[in-house]
């Protein structure tokens, strides 16, 4: 009884100093961050804003491969900086390697074939050669010798009046001069047709199959051609000189070709930034060109960096960035300036979002409708 009339009082001294220490906390200030820091002040009194992109100087170029496949080889890494023709990604080219040795095989074999028709061709054009009329002239000779013999033989034989035991050797002998007759026939025939030299007609096949060869020898070429730009087609290289900006590609990877596919490389020139400027149609008009440009870097800094005008982009678009201010319209229509950078920040890079401020035109004419003052 005595330990419950001291435990009482504690407990609903303690409920009653937690409810004082949740009612304290609740009615206490909320603390508030760090108050905003006022953006930086535009130097023109009368101006034309618009929202930039921060982009190379030769815009941003997206990199994709031509022939779908597995990436090899990466030897580019964000940050470097590379020259135009310089190899960037390269696919598995195991294949194309095949072929391209294959095609060269059949290069070496049409040529072999081009040089032996136009050797036939030289052989014939040589025609008469000195060694082979010499050679008929002399086949020649010996067939009239070996003819002269055989009759002499014969007449002496047709002298004698008692032949004896050489009676029957007449047929013998008259069978030796119409073999001996014929063999001079035939290498006077010989002689005359290496005295004639190449006859036109086969001088005309020969030339045909050098032409044919020939033909054979340009195809097969054209293959080797088609194979070496199938094989060149599988590295990805730089179109110019420019910094590797983003790299989406490392070995193993399977990489798409098409219009669809996903971008390997995203390259740009940037020794020079440029920023897109977004300028609404509705203010286009007063924007003076030859009039300063500021760039007002976000994020609270008081950074003004100036721009110098390069260009207008000669096709009114619809707008793309939004700001999420409740009376900005969805339907508005931007003309694209581009400037140029002087002497930007180093931190600045490409993709960032600027503000930029362009001085109007100070007599720039009051659009129709508006009331004289």
């Amino acid at each position: 009884m005595k330990l419950r009339a001291v435990i009482l009082p504690l407990l609903a001294i303690g409920g009653f100093a937690l409810t004082g220490l949740a009612v304290a906390k609740f009615n206490a200030p909320q603390k508030t961050g760090p108050m905003p820091a006022a953006p930086a002040s535009i130097p023109f009194p009368d101006r034309v804003a618009g929202t930039g992109v921060i982009e190379p100087a030769s815009e941003t170029i997206l990199l994709g491969t031509q022939v779908g496949g597995v990436v090899a080889k990466v030897y580019a890494k964000e940050g470097d900086r590379v020259t135009a023709g310089q190899p960037l990604v390269e696919i598995d080219a195991r294949d194309a390697d095949a072929r391209l040795i294959a095609a060269r095989a059949q290069v070496e074999t049409a040529k072999a074939r081009v040089a032996a028709a136009e050797a036939r061709v030289a052989q014939l054009v040589a025609r008469p050669r000195i060694e082979d009329l010499d050679e008929a002239k002399a086949l020649v000779a010996a067939r009239t010798a070996a003819l002269d013999d055989a009759k002499g033989r014969l007449d002496r034989l047709l002298k004698v009046t008692d032949r004896g035991t050489t009676a029957n050797e007449q047929p013998t002998l008259e069978f030796n001069v119409a073999l001996a007759t014929a063999q001079f026939a035939d290498a006077k025939a010989k002689l005359a047709r290496v005295q004639v030299g190449t006859y036109p007609e086969d001088l005309a096949v020969a030339k045909s199959d050098v032409h044919t060869a020939q033909s054979e020898l340009d195809t097969v070429q054209a293959q080797l051609k088609q194979a070496e730009v199938a094989r060149d087609l599988l590295i990805v290289r730089a179109p110019i000189d420019a910094t590797v900006l983003r790299l989406d590609a490392r070995p193993g990877e399977y990489k798409a070709a098409g219009p669809n596919a996903s971008t390997l490389i995203r390259l740009g020139d940037i020794t020079k930034l440029h920023v897109r400027t977004d300028i609404d149609e509705l203010d286009s008009w007063r924007l003076d060109v030859t009039g300063q440009a500021v760039a007002s870097i976000r994020g609270g800094s008081k950074l003004q960096v100036p721009l110098r005008f390069v260009r207008i982009v000669p096709d009114v678009a619809p707008k793309r960035t939004l700001t999420g201010d409740n009376a900005e319209r969805i339907d508005t229509r931007v003309v694209q300036v581009i400037f140029e950078l002087e002497n930007p920040p180093a931190f600045i890079q490409p993709g960032m979002l600027v503000d930029v401020a362009v001085a109007a035109k100070t007599n720039a004419p009051a659009p129709a409708g508006t009331p004289a003052k």
